[in-house]
């Protein structure tokens, strides 16, 4: 076993796009600026904007936003008809002769494309079924705007023939994020069909950029009002995320016609959190080695510094899409210690664990005031921790599992965007694993964890993206 690990995470932390608002600045962060020049540095990939979905696609071992792996297969193979859960769609939709309504998750990757005309191809194959999909944006990041457009443009064309788009709108409006207003205004326009028309995504979304609004957000609006909404209807949640429609399918269910009560069936692609037994398709496939599994198997066990109602999802991260106590994985509730960079340290040397994880988190600010405060605070942590290691008593490494993208109010009261999103940072810092015999690779936030565990069991076969320097390298970057 080798000395311990702390891994010092600052998420929300990232690379400032250029049309970002300008936050880093050397001042602020000290200390974070002298250890990117005077210790081994690079920046990594991270393909997410927010907390859940960074620490999921990390436990999933994916770099696309979502587990499309997993529906890849059957359209590959042309197995998908033999889905039970998609054969029972069908059925009902042959039985019922009524209108099924799929809510779409959506982002800038084509491949939702072949997947949604698969799926439409085998359900609706004579082209006689009334089929409406209503596209739900999921993306933090205004950039994404024109590839949504693109995506939106060529679903409309392409499955033309087998169904039509009615609404779209952002994840926010129908998730449990969505006030009860919210949701009854949608349900309201579902059923009158009076709101807010647009049959070109690229003019709507130049709107919706202008305006700096995040495309998870938009609002719903119409894109065809040709649907109806009938007492036998049937709604086909087909997401990419175990995501919460529990007030949503709530609001759905309780629309009556007249003095009847609605006799709607309900399916998903993968599990929807909701008060009803929803049938799926696919169950989400986690990593094959969860790092929680990975240090069981050499008897290491480690501590989380983070705030309490972050347990369960670092919980995911480390035991591979299990909400599971466990041993192996100490938790600390950071809260008392966050500001006193002494306390964090004498947690560190308190412990004998071999991987530490201090866990903050910079996006949870209103105002750019309190974002620059936030990192200073971080930093003078992280100068308080690098001060500890007094001649390598640990390996520190500080990464970032994603970067931010929100809006933010300045002084002025004026709204900012501030886009950390795309790349985060990664240092390395060990007094015997230096730039003079080894480097970083190129990498991903999923690179991470296996970083973590390569270093903590050096003769692992994980790969790590930091690597010794091979003859080559050495002959021509003397």
């Amino acid at each position: 076993m080798n000395k311990k690990t702390v891994l010092f995470l600052i998420n929300g932390f990232g690379v400032e796009k250029k049309e970002s608002y300008s936050i880093y600045d050397a001042s602020i962060m000290p200390t974070f600026d002298e250890l990117t020049k005077s210790h081994m540095f690079s920046t990594i990939d991270s393909h997410v904007s927010n907390y859940f979905d960074a620490y999921r696609n990390i436990s999933l071992d994916v770099n696309e936003l979502y587990n499309y792996s997993i529906i890849d297969k059957d359209v590959i193979n042309k197995t998908l008809p033999n889905n039970q859960v998609l054969q029972k769609v069908k059925t009902d939709l042959d039985a019922r002769k009524s209108t099924l309504h799929m809510f779409c998750l959506v982002d800038t990757s084509m491949k939702i494309v072949e997947h949604l005309k698969e799926t439409l191809k085998y359900l609706n194959f004579n082209q006689d079924k009334k089929i409406f999909l209503h596209c739900v944006i999921s993306s933090p990041n205004i950039e994404d705007y024109k590839g949504l457009a693109e995506v939106l443009s060529k679903i409309n064309i392409e499955l033309a023939n087998y169904a039509t788009i009615g609404f779209v709108m952002g994840l926010a409006a129908i998730d449990n994020t969505a006030k009860a207003v919210d949701l009854n205004f949608f349900f309201k326009m579902f059923i009158s069909k009076v709101g807010e028309k647009w049959q070109s995504f690229t003019q709507k979304f130049d709107v919706l950029y202008a305006t700096r609004a995040l495309p998870r957000n938009t609002k719903p609006f119409i894109v065809n009002s040709n649907f109806d909404l009938g007492k036998d209807d049937m709604f086909f949640f087909f997401n990419y995320d175990n995501i919460n429609l529990t007030n949503f399918i709530d609001s759905l269910s309780g629309i009556a016609f007249g003095t009847e009560v609605n006799n709607f069936a309900y399916y998903s692609l993968f599990s929807v959190t909701s008060n009803k037994e929803i049938p799926y398709m696919y169950n989400l496939e986690s990593s094959k080695y969860s790092l929680v599994s990975n240090l069981e198997s050499i008897g290491a066990t480690g501590i989380v510094l983070c705030h309490s109602d972050q347990i369960s999802i670092i919980n995911y991260f480390a035991n591979g899409l299990k909400n599971e106590a466990t041993e192996t994985l100490k938790f600390v509730d950071l809260a008392p210690y966050e500001n006193d960079p002494n306390s964090i340290v004498s947690i560190i040397n308190q412990f004998n664990n071999d991987l530490i994880i201090i866990n903050y988190d910079i996006d949870n600010v209103a105002t750019v005031e309190e974002l620059k405060a936030k990192l200073t605070m971080v930093d003078n942590v992280l100068k308080a921790v690098y001060d500890n290691i007094n001649g390598s008593k640990y390996t520190l490494i500080i990464s970032s599992l994603y970067g931010m993208n929100k809006v933010l109010k300045t002084e002025r009261g004026t709204n900012v965007n501030v886009i950390f999103a795309g790349r985060v940072p990664f240092i390395y810092i060990d007094d015997f694993i230096t730039g003079k015999n080894y480097l970083i690779e190129p990498g991903t936030i999923n690179d991470i964890p296996k970083s973590v565990y390569k270093n903590i069991k050096r003769d692992s076969n994980f790969d790590s993206i930091v690597e010794k320097k091979n003859g080559l390298y050495k002959l021509f970057f003397k």
